[in-house]
């Protein structure tokens, strides 16, 4: 039986067929979502109001990321230049997203836990400190602190409302002139809890030239970035975030199981 050789045009796709592929791949919407550094606000300068509050001498930065929409699907260059640039993961939709949510509805939800997180921040200061200084009554009351964040949602600036609280209404040392970076959840007892992205909010923690990030203690085994030249305080409770940053000897001791 004679074998005919395969024509050369199907045993080898032309470069034009490939470029179309390449081209299709670029362009082709993915069903991913793009994590990537966020905008950083100064919480002593902006992003909380408050009468006659303390005189802070320093910055104190709330860390957020940017997430693609759940309506939108990347394409392929937009997934492609975020893998090049490195300061970005790029992960499964449903892994961020629950089935059948929109934008409007995470935005909506991203809000809500947000003047959550506010109230319950404001509370756990308020309970830091009447623990801190038993008997002294408070001169402030919750209804006094304006929270003023803009395109930022979620719960994980509790914390950081939290630090910043007691830096402006009773311990202005805590921040003693440096750049502050922090982020984590917390609840009324002031126990902090673990949040998402943490690589991309410490490369933003640098960025915006913060030498200290506070971060949750459960968010030690996330980090795969280099944290050279921040000194990365991890705890579990608004107490142990206080204490380490107001006594520096305590923050060096203050470190992620190797």
């Amino acid at each position: 039986m004679t074998q005919h050789p395969i024509p050369r045009y199907l045993s080898k796709p032309p470069l034009l067929f490939l470029f179309a592929v390449f081209l299709f791949a670029l362009v082709a919407p993915m069903p991913f979502a793009i994590i990537s550094p966020g905008p950083v606000t100064d919480l002593l300068s902006k992003g909380l109001k408050i009468d006659n509050a303390k005189t802070t001498d320093g910055k104190l930065y709330s860390l957020s990321v940017f997430v693609t929409n759940p309506d939108s699907k990347p394409p392929g260059i937009m997934i492609l230049e975020s893998w090049l640039r490195g300061d970005s993961v790029v992960v499964p939709s449903e892994v961020v997203y629950k089935e059948g949510e929109t934008t409007k509805s995470a935005n909506a939800q991203g809000k809500k836990e947000m003047l959550k997180s506010e109230e319950t921040a404001a509370i756990a200061a308020a309970n830091f400190l009447k623990s801190a200084q038993p008997g002294k009554p408070l001169d402030w009351k919750i209804s006094d602190i304006k929270f003023v964040m803009k395109r930022v949602g979620g719960p994980s600036a509790g914390l950081a409302f939290s630090l910043a609280l007691i830096a402006k209404l009773s311990n202005p040392e805590l921040i003693a002139g440096r750049s502050i970076a922090v982020t984590g959840t917390i609840n009324e007892v002031g126990r902090v809890g673990s949040i998402g992205g943490i690589d991309q909010k410490l490369i933003a923690a640098k960025s915006a030239g913060a030498t200290i990030a506070v971060i949750p203690m459960a968010n030690c085994r996330d980090i795969t970035v280099s944290t050279n030249g921040l000194q990365v305080i991890p705890v579990n409770n608004l107490s142990e975030a206080f204490h380490g940053l107001i006594d520096p000897s305590v923050a060096k001791s203050m470190r992620c199981p190797a």
